[in-house]
């Protein structure tokens, strides 16, 4: 087809390239670039893929034409696609390149394509049809697989929580010292929720094969979980079987029945379970311990209470507030209490109240304190230079220290011979007779009052009123013999001695069984014994 101008646009042979043939005449205007995109349209080719500075150079030559002048000034491009699977094989995408003046992709050279590359998976028609539409896009999913549903391993989680002080008055203002977070706990705790493992579900790709799920691991809670067992009632519940301080693992928690921490203060709060307690620092000023096992302290104990079912032992020493140091708010002076059934065993002991069931054993002095042992105080050990001066020490069976006393002559009591804690044992074995003597007498009134008004005994009320008084008399029974014994150990211990290796200063009371020797001025040092029932120094 040739234009009103001359110019003549045709396809050349092999290939798609456009050819533009003019052949001039007289009268008649060359082709300018209107006439050349005219000319275009009317083949159907304005998107071809022209040569822009092809197409400027045969113009100009057009308009010095005095013969017939052709060019390659372009070339229809037909549209074209890639296929693209995914390394996964869940997706094949599709780009589309948009044709220049050629031909256009159709759907059906997709499909074919698609199936050519032995996808099964269903086609994606309304996103096929958008992209054909457009004529041309880049890595669009037309079809995709089923990714597998990955399972969920085993998880555990953490149940302890931090504690909370217990608050009995709500107006009543918080301790902070039960604020700590040293975190105890008891059997019976739960301490991990083990929820088991979910398997995934199997996938499939684009070419119908199945793409399997990874395994999941069913992992159980670790072995050897020291003080933790399985809820005997829910395998997947944790719980304490003894009390102490849990060590938390990935796969469990063990309680350990000794707790180690850096200091008993604000920060860790009082401390209070059923084991032994270790501590690398300071007991501070106000707080409380209570532990069935023992204390190991590498500090220093300062004004707090301690109560242990074993032993204490101080690497640093107890040292409470001066009696003449600021008072409590309660107005009272606090002083170091330290108590336990085993051993005490520090460096020093001032201003404090120490009971221990066997021995006290201090390395350089004690001062101004209260100390009860049931067998014996040794102060100074292998040296032989300590000293007890001011307060009270008592013990059954013995006291050593190389000096008693001080030389202003400050108060100082020193007894041995008789049980520390029989008075206070005998209070409480005497409050509990009376108990027992009260509750029997009302349940002999009530077994009198059932004989004489038999009908008054509803069902099993009268036997069970004789067995409660059965019972309160065989408890009498045992406590008298208890009161018996402790009366036994009341009487003065054979061979008590008080040792002085070096001096006796005035002020110092000595006390051995039932006999008091009052010291006015200094004396060289001796054991101080019963001999012939008097207080004898030798």
């Amino acid at each position: 087809m040739s234009h009103e101008s001359g110019l003549r646009l045709e396809l050349s042979e092999p290939g798609e390239q456009v050819r533009a043939c003019y052949v001039p005449e007289a009268g008649r205007m060359p082709p300018d670039h209107t006439a050349f995109r005219e000319c275009l349209a009317s083949h159907g080719w304005s998107e071809a893929r022209l040569d822009q500075r092809a197409v400027a150079k045969f113009l100009s030559q057009c308009q010095q034409a005095d013969r017939e002048i052709d060019a390659t000034v372009g070339a229809l491009i037909d549209g074209a696609f890639e296929l693209d699977i995914s390394d996964d094989g869940l997706a094949v995408r599709l780009t589309l390149m948009r044709p220049e003046g050629g031909r256009a992709v159709t759907e059906a050279e997709i499909r074919s394509a698609v199936a050519e590359r032995g996808v099964t998976a269903q086609i994606k028609a309304l996103v096929l049809e958008a992209a054909l539409a457009e004529q041309s896009c880049e890595l669009r999913e037309i079809a995709a697989g089923m990714a597998p549903r990955q399972g969920q391993p085993a998880r555990f989680v953490n149940l302890l929580e931090p504690r909370k002080p217990v608050q009995s008055d709500d107006d009543a203002p918080m301790d902070l010292r039960e604020l700590g977070n040293l975190m105890l706990v008891s059997p019976g705790t739960p301490l991990m929720r083990r929820i088991p493992a979910e398997p995934g579900n199997d996938g499939v790709d684009v070419f119908g094969k199945p793409l399997p799920a990874d395994p999941v691991e069913d992992t159980p809670f670790a072995e050897g979980l020291t003080g933790a067992a399985a809820d005997p009632n829910d395998p997947n519940l944790l719980v304490a079987v003894l009390a102490g301080a849990p060590v938390v693992g990935m796969h469990g928690i063990a309680v350990s029945p000794v707790v180690q921490v850096e200091s008993v203060d604000l920060h860790s709060g009082n401390v209070a379970f059923d084991g032994t307690l270790r501590v690398s620092g300071d007991i501070r000023t106000g707080m409380s311990v209570k532990v069935t096992g023992d204390v190991v302290v590498e500090g220093t104990i300062e004004a707090a209470t301690i109560e242990a079912g074993g032993s204490i032992l101080v690497k640093g020493g107890i040292i409470g507030k001066s009696e003449t140091g600021h008072a409590e708010p309660s107005g009272t002076i606090s002083r170091a209490s330290v108590r336990c059934q085993g051993a005490v065993q520090a460096r020093f002991i001032e201003n404090a109240v120490v009971e221990a069931g066997t021995e006290v054993a201090v390395e350089s002095g004690i001062r101004q304190s209260d100390v009860a042992a049931g067998e014996r105080i040794v102060v100074g050990g292998t040296s032989g230079m300590g000293s007890i001066s001011g307060g009270r020490s008592r013990a059954l069976l013995g006291v050593r220290a190389a000096v008693l006393g001080a030389p202003a002559g400050s108060a100082t009591i020193v007894q041995v011979g008789l049980n520390p804690y029989a008075d206070a044992q005998r209070a409480a074995l005497e409050a509990e007779r009376r108990r027992l003597l009260e509750e029997q007498n009302k349940v002999k009134q009530l077994v009198a009052f059932f004989a004489k008004h038999p009908e008054r005994a509803v069902g099993d009320l009268r036997e069970k009123a004789r067995a409660t008084l059965f019972k309160s008399s065989s408890d009498l029974f045992e406590l008298e013999a208890k009161i018996a014994e402790l009366g036994a150990h009341m009487n003065p211990a054979a061979g008590a001695v008080i040792e002085a290796g070096r001096r006796i200063h005035g002020g110092v009371t000595l006390q051995v069984g039932n006999r008091v020797l009052k010291v006015m001025e200094d004396k060289p040092g001796g054991n101080i014994r019963l001999v012939d029932d008097r207080i004898a120094v030798t």
